[in-house]
């Protein structure tokens, strides 16, 4: 797997973004502060808070607001969102923010475009009067539709998380051609937080009652080894591991098991209604101990073909 220094560039910025934008239903703030404080300190990244308002009103933006606004509850968001700012500056970090009304995802979307920003986090377990935003159907939306990495703490992983700079990842590894641009992502983000890195691969549970399966996690075995030999310059620790099951639950046990911090994971193709509610990465969110970083990847045509190929070529070899 060699990679250009254009797709090498990418990858570090995906990895350690400038800018960071963050998406609250204003009741999550606790949850999501410690997170957004670590991975703005960890490249320097300005950090900008964005609120979507379920009612009409004028747009908010923090230090241009030449009138107070009258209600109650846009108080209330100016308030809650000005205290999130003064947390995020009192740790040394540049931070803005706007709240303005409309569709959360739509105007998620409109803010990254805006911002240029290389990172969204949010949460999906979050509720509250403020905000009534269901910012999990959000998440949903957003997981293969946002082309820059999305942070998410899940319902479980709030009072799961033991570190909120990453010591141990776990990153689920395909084996197909989307791992090009996904698994030196994960290296990047190792690398960057000098993290213990761990690659997961899950078989089909019925690869356990076919003829040969020592064969078939030989083979994974080696695949996986491969990634990591390519990869020399990684300073942690790498390690690698095959299961087999469902993908959801092995990707949940292991991540237990080891004491993950963050778990890693593509998501991919385009959006469908039918594939959305089958996300393996929104199920894995919404049941993780611990946050979960997705990568959007689009599938070049061709490209399963051309990996599938050399799958084989490996387990034949």
């Amino acid at each position: 797997m060699e990679h250009s220094v254009e797709s090498t560039a990418e990858s570090s910025a995906l990895a350690m973004p400038k800018h960071i934008l963050v998406a609250t239903d204003l009741a999550d703030s606790e949850d999501l502060i410690p997170h957004v404080i670590s991975q703005a300190k960890a490249g320097g990244a300005h950090v900008t808070l964005v609120h979507a308002m379920p009612f009409e009103s004028a747009p908010i933006v923090a230090k241009a607001i030449a009138e107070p606004h009258n209600t109650e509850i846009e108080r209330d968001v100016r308030l809650v969102m000005t205290g999130m700012m003064r947390a995020l500056e009192s740790q040394g970090i540049t931070c803005d923010f706007v709240s303005r009304q409309g569709h959360p995802a739509d105007v998620i979307r409109e803010e990254l475009a805006r911002t240029g920003a290389g990172r969204l986090i949010m949460a999906t377990h979050g509720r509250g009067k403020l905000g009534q935003l269901a910012l999990g159907s959000v998440a949903k939306e957003l997981l293969t539709s946002t082309d820059v990495p999305v942070f998410i703490v899940g319902p479980l992983s709030h009072t799961a998380t033991v570190h909120f700079t990453p010591i141990r990842i776990l990153h689920l590894v395909s084996l197909s051609g989307d791992d090009q641009k996904r698994v030196p992502f994960a290296f990047d983000v190792a690398k960057n937080y000098g993290a213990e890195l761990t690659l997961l691969h899950v078989l089909d549970p019925d690869v356990k009652d076919a003829m040969n399966p020592e064969r078939t996690f030989k083979w994974a075995q080696n695949a996986l080894a491969a990634l990591v030999t390519r990869t020399s310059e990684l300073t942690p620790r790498v390690r690698t591991r095959v299961e087999a099951g469902n993908t959801v639950d092995e990707i949940v046990r292991v991540a237990s098991q080891e004491k993950t911090d963050w778990i890693l994971m593509g998501v991919g193709g385009r959006f469908t209604s039918t594939r959305f509610l089958d996300s393996t990465a929104y199920k894995v969110l919404a049941s993780a101990p611990c946050p979960v970083l997705t990568l959007r990847h689009e599938q070049r045509k061709g490209e399963d073909k051309v990996r599938m190929q050399e799958r084989i070529s490996l387990i034949v070899g």
